[in-house]
């Protein structure tokens, strides 16, 4: 069985799977399968290759996008909060091409979050939180 195929059989018997450093993690609303962990548990490293592969891919994407509407902000005013330049929480200076910006220092985490997440939707990216799933988690041998 092929990398492709044990994800969508994963996927057609609900279970959606994810990567937590070198383990698999399946997050379902009930206990996968025993045939479906042995499959999963045979392909383990060509799986884990894939899903890095895709998410490398989809990292691309999500930062491709953020730099492609991506906006200057006047000189000494932050491009999250509007505010000017303070002694306590100095800018960081982002430059994309000939655009510049400036965020304050605290604000650049969540100025990130909120660019990052508008990409995800407008790219209708899969890297959504799951909520009320059960997660197992594949671990490395």
């Amino acid at each position: 069985m092929t990398v492709t195929e044990a994800l969508e059989l994963a996927r057609l018997q609900g279970v959606e799977v994810t990567l937590d450093g070198d383990d698999l993690v399946l997050k379902a609303e009930a206990a996968p399968p025993p045939g479906l962990l042995a499959i999963l548990g045979r392909g383990k490293w060509d799986i884990v290759a894939a899903l890095r592969l895709r998410e490398a891919e989809e990292r691309r994407r999500i930062v491709q996008w953020v730099n492609d509407h991506f906006t200057s902000s006047p000189a000494g005013v932050c491009a999250h909060c509007g505010g000017g330049a303070r002694l306590e929480d100095p800018f960081v200076v982002l430059f994309v091409g000939t655009d510049r910006g400036e965020v304050h220092g605290n604000c650049h985490s969540t100025w990130l979050a909120e660019r990052e997440a508008q990409a995800c939707e407008a790219l209708g990216s899969s890297h959504s939180a799951a909520f009320g799933h059960r997660d197992l988690i594949l671990p490395s041998k």
